[in-house]
């Protein structure tokens, strides 16, 4: 059943879109100076060009600037009026409702169970953290697994060293320690600025996922309340605790999201930017481009090979001509073209156009194809047994258990939603699979929104509580380990 309907998404404003934009520039450059004034700015080196952001009444000024011309140019209403009214009525929707309360519902009582993991049980092999940034454990909490790699970038750029073949930080595409490191020299730029910045950014990543989220959940299945499950489902999953660490995750679930949802409604310039930044901050990145072109050539593709619901946008006949093509196909290759971005950069920077993929080897991903993982696995089962398996690998047999999960979604969401959402999770599964067998496969299964979305049309309604219980019992297991040095990253 439908819920009943909340305030609308978007509240009618009187003033043209353009003014709408300038009273957000306007409001966000009053919160960058707050934010100058509070903290100091920050100066640093983007390319070898020396920027600094250290007086709030410039930027200030700036704001004041905007303002000025905006009311010059439409005088009625005033900011003061109408802004702060659509800012309430947006944050008063739905979908913003419902991803603020997985937020403030999971998220903090992950991270309370992480502390407390750690202060009860301590740390796993060696006794202690590999790594510091603080004495104090909660203060040091995040400080996790791959967090230092980031934090490295964020706050001191990319090193490379060609006589050295151990891991490196080259690996990690850009786009999320970039954003962290302007939060953070924002925030003054001291070592638990970062962390407090990295913080800020995946939760907020994560919230406006969420709604991008629930809103595309809304649009596949013409229901609220299944798409309010799906936030639900997501937030409490087993290994949705990478949402709150600093990962990608959050950011990479937002860009996802975010472009699957702009491109159906074929809005190119916002699926394409959201699509770019995708293929900005994960290697993977560059396969978002697949799904978009099988959303644009949806009009051409037999019923039976297709999937989904008949009503869905994609199949509108409008939608099949060439001209509509043209643009579709061009949008959806920004992913890629943010891979190949970082890979210019890094041919200038190490020689090596693809040495990203290269350095994967030192963590132990190198493609050794299906085989082996198949045949490992069945003689784990078949001749150890389950108990032992699960016993001696225990942290192999939960990613295993994400994995799994899936690869099970994969066919019905092609019935379901469509051809495009199950390659999604194909290609997002199985080259990290075939490179690195069950290694982080729970991480990669928590990105996998569609299969959420389906899960939400046919666990019965009786049965959610039992469900989300599970998972999120499952999520404070998983963050035990991960916040006391155990190997689930």
């Amino acid at each position: 059943m439908s819920s009943e309907p909340g305030p609308p998404e978007h509240p009618r404003s009187t003033l043209p879109p353009w003014a709408r934009v300038l009273d957000l520039a306007c409001l966000a450059i009053v919160l960058l100076a707050a934010v100058v004034a509070a903290w100091g700015g920050f100066r640093m080196r983007v390319g070898g060009i020396r920027v600094a952001l250290t007086s709030p009444y410039r930027v200030f000024a700036v704001a004041a600037l905007i303002a000025v011309v905006r009311h010059l140019l439409v005088p009625r209403p005033p900011i003061y009026a109408d802004l702060p009214g659509r800012l309430r009525a947006n944050l008063a929707t739905t979908p913003a409702r419902t991803a603020f309360g997985a937020l403030v519902g999971t998220r903090p009582a992950i991270l309370f169970v992480g502390y407390m993991a750690v202060v009860v049980f301590g740390f796993g092999a060696g006794g202690r953290a590999p790594y510091r940034l603080s004495d104090n454990e909660a203060a040091n909490l995040q400080v996790r697994w791959d967090m230092p790699w980031y934090f490295g970038i964020a706050s001191e750029g990319y090193h490379f060293n060609p006589n050295y073949h151990g891991q490196q930080n080259v690996v990690f595409f850009p786009a999320f320690p970039m954003i962290w490191r302007l939060a953070a020299r924002l925030l003054g730029g001291q070592t638990m600025a970062y962390v407090t910045a990295g913080t800020v950014v995946v939760f907020v990543c994560f919230f406006v996922a969420l709604t991008y989220l629930f809103r595309l959940a809304r649009e596949l299945t013409g229901e609220d309340d299944p798409a309010r499950f799906t936030v639900w489902l997501l937030a409490t999953y087993p290994f949705a605790l990478f949402y709150g660490a600093i990962y990608t995750e959050s950011l990479f679930l937002l860009g996802a999201t975010a472009a699957f949802f702009h491109f159906r409604r074929r809005e190119f310039v916002a699926a394409g930017l959201w699509g770019l930044l995708v293929g900005l901050t994960r290697p993977n990145g560059c396969f978002l481009s697949i799904p978009l072109a099988l959303i644009a050539i949806a009009p051409w593709l037999p019923r039976w090979l297709n999937g989904g619901a008949d009503q869905n946008i994609e199949r509108e006949p409008g939608r099949k001509r060439f001209a509509a093509l043209v643009p579709a196909m061009l949008t959806s290759a920004m992913p890629g073209v943010g891979v190949l971005l970082y890979s210019g950069w890094m041919w200038y920077f190490t020689g090596n156009p693809l040495q990203w993929a290269a350095g994967h080897a030192a963590w132990g991903r190198e493609y050794v194809g299906f085989a082996p993982l198949i045949a490992d696995r069945y003689d784990w089962l078949v001749n150890a047994g389950l108990y032992t398996y699960s016993t001696y690998v225990p942290t192999d047999f939960l990613n295993t258990i994400g994995a799994f999960f899936a690869l099970a979604c994969a066919i019905p969401v092609a019935r379901r939603l469509g051809l495009a959402y199950a390659v999604f999770i194909l290609i997002n599964i199985l080259p990290p699979m075939a490179a690195g067998g069950m290694l982080s496969m729970g991480r990669f299964s928590s990105v996998l929104f569609p299969a959420f979305i389906w899960c939400s049309t046919v666990i019965p309604v009786r049965h959610r509580a039992g469900w989300l219980a599970t998972f999120m019992a499952m999520q404070a297991l998983n963050a035990t380990l991960f916040y006391t040095w155990r190997e689930l990253f």
